[in-house]
């Protein structure tokens, strides 16, 4: 079992808090539909009313987060692999059949997760805010003119608070299906979700080959100059947190179980994590740092790391999920996948940086 770092800090706070309001939200409106009494009918109406005007502020901060960081894009409904996960969902995940899609951070939700998403956040809540702001606002005109008036928009505010308590239903029974039954629910308060060491590994070399295609910060055109123009200035706050977001990713990396190193131009080792150390413990190169990369490995491995130096450091170019064995003091061989993109210092590669995932026999 590994961990893996999946939800940001800001993903975890609008969860939480929107969960809060929604429960507080049900509670207090079934009170005022008449199901129980728990507090009374004024009390009710006064908490429920406050309870809706903090969700519409948060509301306001959950879509401007999503517009301008482009986390919008996970929750738009795709046909890809939706046959599969119908399938799963109605056998495969009783007979422990592997997940057809693999969560990583930037792309958290299968599917059908997408789906059921999309139709909360942007059609059923904006219904219940609009119907619920009715009631609130425009009650005491439409009873005056039509006491009749009010009965649509109190089905529909009614049927919607259903959907959401069945939806919230459906949720925290489908959390419980995780590597393990409260995955998914440490995963929301942490930020790291547990995952089978295949699992984890799919996720984490997607979530690198993300983090490669950014770190290289940069874009040509045709003539292999670099073109800033080719950014749409409307995507300058987009990117700006993204790399924001790819630094806070990066420290997550090296946290995790995977190594992190830096090469110099010339081919020496500037910086490795503990876990870049921790995976070649069992060979003889103790601390790279200062050292070249071909170190004491043999020819085949020298021409293989020497391969990867050249393509990243000569061409520009960013690799991913390539194989790279290391020889043991014991005469036996592990092996890790390799992934490595160039750093540009004034627009001119400078190294490359990248990272290491242990390859399980």
């Amino acid at each position: 079992m590994k961990k893996v770092y999946i939800y940001r800090r800001f993903e975890r706070f609008w969860h939480w808090t929107q969960t809060l309001i929604i429960l507080t939200l049900a509670l207090t409106g079934f009170e005022i539909h008449g199901s129980y009494n728990l507090m009374g009918f004024e009390k009710a109406v006064l908490i429920h009313d406050n309870a809706a005007y903090t969700y519409m502020a948060l509301l306001v901060l959950i879509f401007f987060w999503l517009f301008i960081t482009g986390e919008w894009r996970m929750y738009m409904p795709t046909k890809k692999k939706i046959f599969e996960q119908v399938q799963y969902y109605i056998h495969g995940i009783f007979n422990n059949e592997e997940h057809p899609t693999h969560k990583t951070m930037f792309n958290k939700f299968n599917p059908l997760q997408r789906a059921t998403y999309f139709g909360l956040e942007f059609i059923i809540i904006p219904v219940m805010v609009l119907s619920g702001f009715m009631y609130i606002y425009f009650a005491d005109s439409l009873l005056g003119h039509n006491g009749y008036a009010l009965e649509p928009i109190a089905y529909i505010h009614v049927g919607g608070a259903f959907v959401l308590v069945g939806f919230i239903i459906a949720h925290v029974y489908l959390t419980t299906t995780g590597y393990k039954p409260m995955s998914a629910i440490k995963a929301m308060v942490t930020g790291w979700e547990e995952m089978s060491d295949e699992e984890a590994e799919v996720a984490v070399r997607a979530n690198i080959q993300m983090l490669m295609r950014f770190s290289q910060r940069k874009i040509m055109n045709a003539e292999g100059e670099e073109d800033n123009t080719l950014f749409d200035e409307s995507l300058s706050h987009e990117i700006d947190h993204t790399n924001a977001m790819m630094i806070d990713f990066q420290k997550k990396l090296k946290e995790s179980n995977v190594g992190y190193f830096k090469i110099d131009i010339n081919g020496n080792y500037t910086e490795v994590n503990d876990v870049w150390l921790e995976l070649y413990s069992t060979t003889n190169i103790g601390n790279p740092v200062g050292k070249h990369i071909t170190l004491n490995r043999t020819d085949e491995d020298k021409k293989s790391v020497e391969r990867i130096f050249n393509k990243v450091v000569t061409q520009g170019k960013t690799v991913t999920g390539s194989l790279v064995g290391r020889h043991n003091s014991d005469g036996t061989v592990s092996y890790h996948t390799i992934s490595a993109s160039p750093i540009y210092i004034n627009n001119k590669v400078a190294g490359l940086e990248g990272y290491i995932i242990d390859k399980p026999e």
